[in-house]
């Protein structure tokens, strides 16, 4: 029979190994605790981050005063979020520049970069990426009821339309440039190109009017190719752009962004 000596010093080790447990699972616990905050934090920076940059990058044109405000307000939860996890860096300073541009807005100063001519390759692919993101960004705006159905509806229809317009831009620069050097069936597929992809925004009333305008300028081009020498069309029949044939494979890879939009809900 075990003596009060040997059960006494059973208890204590048993004691000592459960509070090992215990001090392990807390360890354990506050662990994964912080490792949800980090996770937490880096989604929110990085949330705050590309609200700004739609404010920052996109050309001013492309935001209407609604769309700007639902942006930045969104941007000022997520800086007030920030701070109220004690991020690193200063997410005080972000909620006063978010606040600082509201105000801005709402006196009538837009800030953001000016026009810029939509003329380089690389350039448009990184504003459409840009727009294509904007696009989800409102998209979970309505499902969280942050914005209204018709509201959404009408953003949606816009930032679609400049999606596709940056790239038509990008195809009249080039058609420009092939008209100026007599290029005149390069021309025409440069603003074939345009107005096709333009027709993909039937839904907005300027695209329309922009579809008419590409179209009569191919008319003209036409008149102008009839005086050109015939093996010179042939050519350039068989050899399109390489730049046209890098934006069809972009485009074609990247059409699945969209298809699961639904502007009716």
């Amino acid at each position: 029979m075990l003596t009060m000596t040997a059960i006494a010093i059973i208890s204590v080790l048993a004691l000592l190994l459960i509070i090992g447990l215990v001090l392990v699972v807390v360890s354990q616990m506050r662990e994964k605790s912080r490792i949800e905050q980090m996770r937490r934090i880096k989604a929110l920076e990085d949330g705050h981050s590309l609200l700004r940059r739609f404010v920052d990058e996109l050309p001013n044109s492309f935001l209407d005063k609604a769309l700007r405000r639902l942006i930045l307000q969104r941007a000022l939860e997520l800086a007030g979020q920030l701070r109220e996890l004690n991020a690193p860096g200063n997410p005080t300073a972000l909620e006063e520049a978010d606040q600082a541009a509201l105000n801005a807005l709402e006196a009538g100063q837009i800030e953001g970069p000016g026009e810029f001519p939509m003329n380089d390759q690389e350039r448009v692919k990184e504003i459409r990426n840009l727009l294509q993101m904007l696009f989800r960004f409102v998209e979970r705006q309505k499902k969280a009821g942050r914005v209204s159905a018709e509201a959404a509806r009408q953003h949606l229809v816009n930032v679609l339309f400049l999606v596709h317009r940056v790239y038509a831009d990008l195809m009249v620069y080039q058609g420009q440039d092939h008209e100026k050097a007599k290029r005149y069936r390069k021309a025409i597929h440069c603003f074939h190109m345009a107005a096709s992809e333009l027709e993909k925004s039937k839904d907005h009333p300027d695209a329309a009017e922009m579809v008419n305008r590409y179209r009569e300028r191919i008319k003209e081009l036409n008149r102008l190719a009839e005086g050109e020498d015939p093996s010179a069309e042939r050519r350039e029949a068989v050899m399109p752009s390489s730049v046209n044939r890098e934006w069809e494979e972009f485009i074609q890879d990247e059409e699945s962004w969209k298809k699961k939009a639904d502007y009716d809900d």
